[in-house]
């Protein structure tokens, strides 16, 4: 068993405009999710996600522009953000360090939550 690793959390910063382009270090992830408001939907009510195929694998590297697909993954286009409008972000990432599944899994899942203002 290993401890939660504090330099394992996301470190996020979203530019502005209404395709903000959102990086984070370390330079990978598993799932990046957007909503609109102040609240992260922990899953639900997501208007626009980044993901590769790997399922809780960090494939997804820093940075990705909001609504244009990474290279090699799944994910639908979206229209550009409401300049004025309150949008969060959410990045996560899984332990690199961890390892087993189910009762024996000693993964941590790290995630920064940041909420914006998209701009023109």
């Amino acid at each position: 068993m290993h401890f939660f690793d504090k330099r394992e959390v996301p470190v996020v910063k979203v530019s502005s405009g209404p395709r903000p382009t959102v990086s984070w270090t370390p330079d990978n992830a598993y799932e990046v999710n957007f909503y609109e408001g102040s609240e992260n939907g922990d899953g639900f009510g997501v208007i626009w996600m980044a993901r590769m195929g790997g399922g809780f694998i960090n494939e997804l590297q820093s940075p990705v522009v909001y609504g244009v697909p990474p290279e090699g993954s799944e994910i639908w286009d979206a229209p550009p953000l409401e300049a004025g409008k309150t949008y969060t972000v959410v990045v996560f990432r899984t332990d690199p360090k961890g390892s087993g599944d189910g009762f024996f899994n000693t993964r941590h899942r790290y995630e920064t939550v940041l909420t914006f203002t998209a701009e023109e």
